[in-house]
């Protein structure tokens, strides 16, 4: 059968019958593994909200007005990053997520930051960040946009795993009034080769799909098989996320119908049709409270990074479940919820993607 086949019977399956498939894929995993979902306990280190794109739905943006006292960060000040590295090890955190816009040195106001820093750019300010964190043990993830192989390359030194949504290659998306149309980072070439440039320098790799931001049903199956063929190329992908968009005041994209959770719930259980047991599928426990269930029984594996008290600073409004309370959810249907680090115990073995000092850094966590 080939990939054309395949996609024309995904986009006909109705929801339960991709739960039935789900449930035999599953079954196909050692019985060890199959009633384990992972999370990663994190926190996040945000260091600048300037970003040259200007998604739609976005509320990280420093040119959407903030609300509840919240402020524009330039560049974040050593003094908040030592109080958020302080908590990240108070928690017990094992990994530091680090974002940011998308090439920030790109606004006079960063670059000013940067000299009075001494840092010559703002990638050697993250590689310098990410060298601090793990001396105090602490695994570094970093996403920060669209960054160039060379950009990738020294900061894969530093980083247990990089991440980059695909979200959509969706091109009506550009068109007038749509979600990236003031978006020059979110071209789906520069994503895609991005993706191809981690999987070439064996980055342990983090993407996945963006719903409902204006992108059709065969968009997000198209989108999941092409995913899949760049795995394929490089075997550098650990996790694909499954996150929804979540409407929220201030921005400007407003859908007229907001995703619905069955259209969530069939892209999952797709992905997971197409990825088999190779890949984690990721779903962000903060964005479908209440369904947590479903997505179980959708055959979920992995909750992602979850922080004891930093802000999810996409959707700041939608806050972080406890973890005893995702495990008390776990445990009612008779599953283990598993604390992991950001990179996957069969990448810190596999030969080249695992640098010796993460290794050691490795070595000292106990989890």
């Amino acid at each position: 059968m080939n990939i054309q086949d395949d996609f024309e019977q995904l986009k006909n399956l109705t929801l339960k019958k991709i739960k039935e498939k789900v449930k035999d894929i599953v079954a196909q995993l050692p019985t060890n593994e199959q009633k384990v979902i992972t999370y990663s306990k994190n926190f996040t280190i945000s260091l600048s909200n300037y970003c040259q794109n200007f998604c739609g739905y976005c509320f990280y943006n420093f040119r959407i007005p903030k609300l509840d006292g919240q402020s524009n960060v330039i560049l974040l000040g050593n003094e908040q990053m030592q109080t958020l590295i302080q908590m990240g090890i108070r928690y017990n955190c094992k990994e530091a997520l680090i974002m940011s816009g998308e090439k920030p040195d790109s606004f006079k106001e960063v670059k000013d930051e940067l000299k009075k820093r001494d840092c010559s750019d703002f990638i050697e300010f993250v590689k310098d960040i990410s060298n601090y964190l793990l001396d105090f043990n602490l695994l570094p993830h970093t996403n920060l946009g669209i960054l160039t192989i060379d950009d990738l390359r020294l900061l894969k030194n530093y980083n247990a795993s990089m991440g980059l949504m695909l979200e959509s290659t969706s091109m009506d998306l550009f068109k007038k009034g749509g979600v990236h149309e003031r978006s020059p980072g979110k071209i789906p070439t520069k994503r895609i080769n991005h993706i191809k440039n981690a999987g070439k320098l064996k980055i342990p790799f983090t993407t996945g799909l963006l719903l409902g931001i204006g992108e059709s049903l065969d968009d997000r199956i198209k989108d999941l098989f092409l995913i899949k063929e760049i795995h394929e190329a490089y075997g550098h992908i650990q996790e694909v996320i499954i996150q929804n968009f979540v409407n929220k005041p201030g921005i400007p994209y407003q859908p007229k119908k907001v995703i619905n959770i069955k259209d969530i719930l069939r892209i999952f259980g797709t992905a997971k049709i197409i990825f088999e047991n190779e890949i984690a599928i990721q779903v962000p426990p903060n964005l479908i409270s209440g369904y947590e269930i479903e997505f179980i029984e959708m055959g979920v594996n992995d909750f992602g990074g979850i922080s004891p008290f930093s802000l999810d600073y996409i959707n700041p409004e939608k806050i972080w479940p406890q973890i005893d309370e995702l495990k008390n959810i776990c445990e009612a249907k008779n599953y283990i919820l598993q604390e992991r680090l950001p990179i996957y115990d069969k990448y810190i073995q596999k030969n080249g993607f695992c640098p010796e000092n993460i290794k050691k850094t490795i070595d000292n966590i106990n989890y």
